[in-house]
């Protein structure tokens, strides 16, 4: 090669700066001035990617399939809302326990019919099968959003680690929207990152619909794309930014299909819409109670923490990296700019809402993961991918046994044989005091009525006189003679917690 055809040689005694902001400068470098061998040679790199990483993520995920025992309302309420589904043909509109379900759109559900329809039942695998689908869909997009922001490499190490953060490994294994969501939401993210890295208008139709798609996923949780989308072309283009998110068809898609919903919500039942899941679901659940207390205050990082274990150890290192690497031009610190914006406005938004769960915080490990791949980058060791193949191998297989232990135990502190004997033997009504019912419906295979309030023993037993009375054995030490009226027919255990069942008259 002739001299003046040389690419620059960096100063002696300095290495090239790396990290986020240090990878996406060699990356903007190589889209100015392409190599003719550049394209196929990524190519052929996002291949070898793909093939090292998708087997290493499915084995992690679709290892014990179905063998997870449902033993929560919350892990039991999609499954059955795709029973009844499969049972009466109503996809808009289906019921729960026998009365219309109207707190969250119904689209994990639809899921996991599909799922089930080839076998004509839900059972513990098909449930997990579409969280679980969402979860290796949040690993593929994430990395693929880490390669083009960065470096195919680093797409590579960002999959391994969203794989193997704890939020996503064990959350993917329950049958809930919240990985589906942040598979929408991570997405949508994905999409915009198309449109706004590399210069495709027309990914932001596809930003608006998977927003949508994230909305009917678990609710207004779905939207916030839009809100990192609009922060990250304030603070990076100024006050008109915001006109960088605009598409007229994706707003409309959005809005329509918001619109769907709320009117699928009113026809079927305007007063308990209104006040049950517009008030209280959707607005009393997410905004500040009012109230300040320490533990307020300190709950959203202690979730957070735990689910991005055990990558939480590195993570003040990777976002300390990512603020101090601030190069001379602007426009090579978008990437590091987009992925702190995008973990802050989750966090700060998950943070402040009333309700503080671990599963409400996985939107979080795409972006982190992104970081501290980013972090792992720059870190300067002398055999640093050697060093770092060789941390995830041990996360991995010590995740495989935590796994295995730890389901172990889980089911282990669920027993229904008794009370499943017993309704088959004679069937007769179920009434529930103090226990999940939904788990009871759900294995049971038949509706449960929860009996609500403090009251003695004589008075459920008096609801429950056509029927069987399932109780917490905690409500029990004060019965008296009252048990002796109706026998006990059955004992169990769901979730750690004892209860007895009580025959009918």
């Amino acid at each position: 090669m002739p001299p003046a055809d040389r690419a620059p040689r960096e100063p002696a005694g300095q290495t090239p700066r790396r990290g986020v902001v240090g990878i996406a400068r060699a990356r903007l470098s190589r889209e100015v001035e392409p190599d003719v061998r550049g394209p196929s040679r990524l190519r052929r790199a996002a291949y070898s990617i793909g093939l090292a990483l998708l087997p290493v993520a499915v084995l992690l995920l679709f290892f014990d399939l179905g063998s997870r025992v449902l033993s929560t309302n919350d892990e039991t309420r999609f499954p059955l809302l795709a029973r009844d589904i499969l049972a009466r043909g109503d996809w808009l509109l289906p019921h729960l326990n026998g009365s219309v379900y109207l707190n969250k759109p119904p689209l994990y559900a639809w899921l996991v019919a599909l799922a089930s329809w080839p076998g004509g039942a839900v059972t513990q695998s098909t449930a997990a099968l579409p969280s679980l689908l969402a979860a290796l869909g949040v690993v593929v997009l994430t990395s693929w959003i880490a390669r083009r922001l960065l470096d195919p490499g680093a797409g590579l190490g960002a999959g391994l680690i969203a794989v193997t953060m704890y939020g996503v490994f064990t959350l993917a294994r329950v049958p809930m929207p919240d990985m589906t969501l942040c598979c929408a939401f991570t997405g949508a993210m994905g999409a915009f990152v198309a449109a706004e890295f590399g210069r495709r208008r027309a990914a932001l139709l596809a930003f608006y619909a998977l927003v949508a798609v994230a909305f009917w996923a678990k609710g207004p949780a779905g939207l916030l794309p839009i809100a990192i989308a609009v922060v990250y072309t304030l603070v990076t283009h100024g006050r008109s930014g915001w006109r960088r998110v605009v598409s007229v068809p994706g707003i409309l898609l959005l809005l329509l299909s918001i619109a769907a919903w709320w009117l699928l919500g009113l026809g079927a039942g305007r007063q308990a819409f209104t006040e049950g899941v517009v008030r209280t679901d959707m607005l009393g659940w997410y905004l500040p109670s009012g109230g300040m207390s320490w533990r307020a205050l300190t709950e959203p990082f202690a979730q957070t923490v735990t689910v991005l274990l055990p990558w939480t150890i590195v993570l003040p290192f990777a976002i300390w990296g990512a603020l101090r690497a601030q190069p001379t031009d602007p426009e090579q610190s978008r990437p590091a700019r987009l992925l702190l914006i995008w973990a802050g406005v989750v966090f700060v938004a998950i943070g402040a809402s009333l309700q503080q769960r671990m599963r409400y915080h996985l939107p979080l490990c795409p972006p982190v993961a992104i970081l501290i791949a980013a972090w792992c980058a720059r870190v300067r060791l002398r055999r640093r991918r050697a060093v770092f193949t060789g941390v995830s191998v041990v996360v991995a297989v010590a995740l495989v046994a935590w796994q295995a232990a730890a389901g172990a135990r889980h089911n282990a502190a669920t027993d229904l044989r008794g009370v499943t004997r017993e309704v088959r033997r004679a069937p007769a009504p179920l009434y529930a005091v103090e226990m999940p019912e939904l788990v009871f419906a759900f294995y049971l295979d038949a509706p449960v009525v929860l009996l609500r309030g403090d009251r003695p023993l004589e008075q459920y037993l008096a609801d429950a006189r056509d029927g069987y009375l399932v109780i917490a054995n905690r409500m029990l030490p004060s019965t008296d003679g009252a048990v002796l009226v109706r026998p006990v027919v059955a004992d169990g255990i769901v979730g750690g917690r004892r209860f007895s069942v009580f025959a009918k008259e």
